[in-house]
């Protein structure tokens, strides 16, 4: 379990986050802006961008990994939880309900439904 300092509204310090988060930098798509995942897990993204979104909608997007060489694309779809006004940038952090891989021959528009 992971262990965070103290705060006001989580005095015990205990971590909420369901899941492992890693660091790391991939390209993402939302609506045609392009932006930079700074951590995942396997129930959630943070990433930053230019494309402000309100906390509690629904997001589509794209995040570009290569796996063994080859370029794939993460069909993400989730629910925005959190937005950090930031210098130039905004920082979005979303729980996943779905996601897929897809190679970069076939990708799929973030923009439209996903079958869950």
């Amino acid at each position: 379990m992971e262990i965070q300092q103290a705060n006001p509204s989580n005095p015990a310090g205990l971590s909420r986050r369901s899941a492992d988060r890693f660091a790391s930098e991939l390209p993402i798509e939302i609506g045609g802006v392009l932006g930079l995942t700074r951590n995942v897990s396997a129930t959630g993204v943070y990433f930053e961008t230019t494309r402000d979104q309100v906390i509690g909608s629904r997001v589509n997007f794209l995040v570009e990994v290569i796996v063994k060489g080859e370029r794939l694309k993460m069909v993400c779809a989730g629910d925005v939880v959190r937005v950090d006004q930031k210098l130039g940038t905004v920082g979005i952090a979303v729980k996943l309900s779905s996601s897929f891989f897809t190679d970069t021959d076939h990708s799929v528009d973030p923009s439209e439904p996903l079958d869950n």
